[in-house]
């Protein structure tokens, strides 16, 4: 067994060489089917020792993002196999990635599918702190398109307009979606980047946005189902998807909802 400090040395390297890693493979320069490195060309190529080549591989295997395989080498999985839920592969996709259209759609088809439901959930459970965060969020919402530079202390209209959303989550009062939130942050901040472009789209974003608040607030569940359907309908506009049809599974929930 390796000594306390050198277990956790090894470990930080191999946490760096993943992320070298990422960059070639989120960017799309090392694509899947595609052999990465040998373990040596790697060792010398990051001036670190093989079992710290060795950690960084085993990070990205326990993602998806590759599988070794003896004699062989390590080989880029699917875009598919990828576990795009866990944090860290949607932080690479939002720094390094160049997202694909499906890539985008399926994120776009969860969030159409989902927040309406958890926006309802949210009118019927949400505390007043929880109403506080999406009113700040707004806030900031508001105040960054009111800007020339489209930030307001520091950050941007897409920083608040997740934060919004991760505050609607967080409203339902539920264990699993508060930390769903959490784990999708990175993801829908890469939709809501790609869809949130011109002043005139982000006002009127921002209108959609305040209504979909002022239903939570009212405890209007039904008014907050249909409003989170109209913001997804604007980002699917924005996005160049089709964002007339209702998506099978939102009539699934409006049947369970009663509506």
């Amino acid at each position: 067994m390796l000594p306390i400090r050198q277990a956790e040395t090894e470990r930080a390297l191999g946490d760096e060489i993943a992320e070298r890693l990422a960059h070639p493979l989120f960017s799309g320069s090392i694509r899947p089917g595609e052999l990465l490195p040998k373990e040596t060309e790697l060792c010398d190529r990051y001036e670190v020792s093989r079992a710290s080549v060795r950690s960084g591989l085993q990070s990205l295997v326990a993602r998806g993002i590759v599988s070794r395989f003896a004699g062989q080498g390590t080989i880029v999985q699917d875009y598919r196999d990828w576990n795009i839920l866990d944090p860290l592969v949607t932080r690479w996709l939002v720094d390094y990635g160049i997202p694909t259209p499906d890539f985008i759609r399926d994120i776009f088809e969860f969030r159409h599918a989902a927040e309406p439901l958890i926006a309802a959930l949210a009118a019927r459970n949400a505390g007043a702190r929880d109403l506080l965060a999406m009113e700040e969020a707004y806030t900031g919402m508001e105040k960054a398109v009111g800007s020339s530079v489209m930030t307001w202390e520091g950050r941007s209209f897409t920083d608040y307009d997740v934060e919004f959303h991760v505050a609607i989550f967080r409203g339902t009062r539920n264990a699993v979606w508060a930390q769903l939130s959490h784990i999708m942050r990175p993801a829908i901040t890469l939709v809501i980047r790609r869809s949130n472009d011109t002043a005139d789209e982000l006002r009127d974003s921002l209108g959609r946005h305040r209504h979909l608040m002022e239903c939570i607030r009212l405890r209007d569940a039904d008014g907050a189902f249909a409003a989170t359907l109209n913001v997804m309908n604007r980002t699917a506009l924005d996005l160049g998807l089709a964002g007339d049809a209702e998506h099978p599974l939102v009539a699934v929930l409006k049947a369970q909802l009663g509506r």
